[in-house]
């Protein structure tokens, strides 16, 4: 897009050359390179004291709200958040492909990238990275979005009315809710309001997949038990699941090399999307075994004697309860090293005490909790457990903790930011 495009789409005046072609479009000065429009944001920190920054990166050009010194060539804005959506809405209007919607308390990022690695192998696709799933991430995403046949974008919420207002703006032809778990309770206060925002997705859309538990309506694709397509049998082993999914009358087998049950409903979405765009659900399930879970998301890493499950990006009830099951299919000593999960509101400590009774039953041995809402695992945890609030204690306990010869789960919400415990733990054992 030549710059004056940009400044028609976006109401703004332009200081500099006119003709200036911009590809790309960042908010973080860290990620510009050429040909990229700089978009400075004010929050915590104001983004027009990085438009140096993005200019020594190789920047073509910034937005601005504020009389600059000529750096760059600039379209001067009002609002340059408000800029970026004009920009975003405008890719989205002149784009011609299907558009997926995904939302979800659980699952949204790996069915995203489990319908990403399959569809590409039939046509083009774009999706957003990461979980960029806010109106920060999905303004961005659409802002950069490709000439491709397939878009796919994840919709998060933790607050009412967000599902809707996303959705607006991404217009999915085909929409999907994942899953409806107990999650952002203090936002939602009860299980109906968070059922109703998630299903809001799928109002207008021309094709609907929910689960088959939840969908109300007739004119809605099901997966799970009874659904249109559902999983007739499934084994589970450390690093692997087998299962037999049937879609529609049709019965198929496959493989993935990722553990637990999570996998399998990201499988039964994919094989309902393929199905409506015509792909045999057989070429589906091939193509299926070579799938990588996305970073962070139930990945398993072997070094010395430790077998990591590295599934800390995020955590609530069900997703939780997948992790321990994971981790209990190991014959070797287990250890359990759970953040808090958080966003519960009123909620929290029950379910945080329904996790610690589930490590019982799941026959967990060892188990180390860190931040407030923990304390409750550790009150119906029958193992050895150990909980800390403070910080620099929890790390310090990890490095003379005895992980030798075992499997560590590490699992919490992002605010735990337990990166840092497999951190300790290649420094020690690596």
């Amino acid at each position: 897009m030549k710059l004056k495009e940009i400044a028609n789409i976006t109401g703004g005046t332009i200081k500099g050359n006119l003709n200036v072609n911009v590809e790309r479009f960042e908010f973080d000065s860290r990620k510009v390179t050429r040909k990229t429009l700089f978009i400075p944001l004010k929050g915590n920190r104001d983004g027009h004291n990085f438009i140096d920054d993005a200019a020594k990166r190789g920047a073509a050009a910034t937005l601005s709200e504020k009389e600059l010194k000529p750096i760059l060539p600039t379209i001067h804005v009002e609002n340059t958040m408000e800029a970026f959506k004009k920009i975003a809405l405008h890719k989205r209007e002149i784009f011609s492909g299907n558009v997926i919607g995904i939302t979800g308390s659980v699952g949204k990022t790996t069915t995203k990238e489990l319908l990403t690695y399959v569809l590409s192998k039939f046509s083009t696709v774009h999706s957003n990275v990461e979980s960029y799933n806010n109106l920060l991430g999905i303004t961005h995403t659409l802002a950069n979005l490709k000439k491709c046949s397939v878009y796919i974008q994840e919709i998060g919420t933790n607050s009412p009315g967000e599902v809707a207002t996303l959705t607006e703006m991404v217009k999915p032809h085909i929409g999907v809710v994942t899953a409806v778990e107990p999650g952002h309770l203090e936002g939602f206060k009860t299980f109906e309001n968070l059922l109703k925002e998630k299903f809001s997705l799928i109002e207008n859309t021309e094709v609907k997949i929910a689960p088959s538990h939840l969908a109300k309506e007739k004119n809605i694709l099901t997966f799970g038990k009874g659904g249109t397509a559902e999983i007739i049998e499934a084994h589970f082993y450390p690093e692997k699941t087998l299962f037999t999914a049937k879609i529609n009358s049709k019965t198929v087998n496959g493989q993935v090399n990722i553990p637990g049950r999570g996998i399998l409903n990201a499988i039964l979405i994919t094989l309902l999307i393929g199905n409506v765009l015509n792909i045999p659900p057989e070429e589906i399930v091939e193509i299926v075994k070579t799938f990588k879970p996305p970073k962070w998301r139930m990945e398993i890493v072997k070094f010395g004697s430790i077998t990591l499950i590295r599934d800390y990006y995020n955590a609530n009830p069900a997703s939780m309860k997948n992790a321990i099951d994971v981790l209990s299919l190991y014959e070797t000593p287990k250890v359990a090293v759970l953040g808090e999960m958080l966003e519960l509101g009123s909620h929290s400590e029950k379910l945080h005490r329904d996790i610690g009774k589930y490590l019982s039953e799941k026959g967990i041995e060892e188990a180390l909790f860190f931040g407030k809402n923990s304390v409750f695992y550790l009150s119906n945890f029958n193992g050895r457990g150990y909980h800390f609030n403070n910080r620099d204690e929890f790390l310090q306990f990890l490095k003379t903790f005895d992980f030798s010869g075992k499997t560590v789960l590490i699992k919490g919400s992002r605010g735990n930011k337990l990166e840092e415990v497999e951190t300790i733990i290649r420094e020690r054992f690596q």
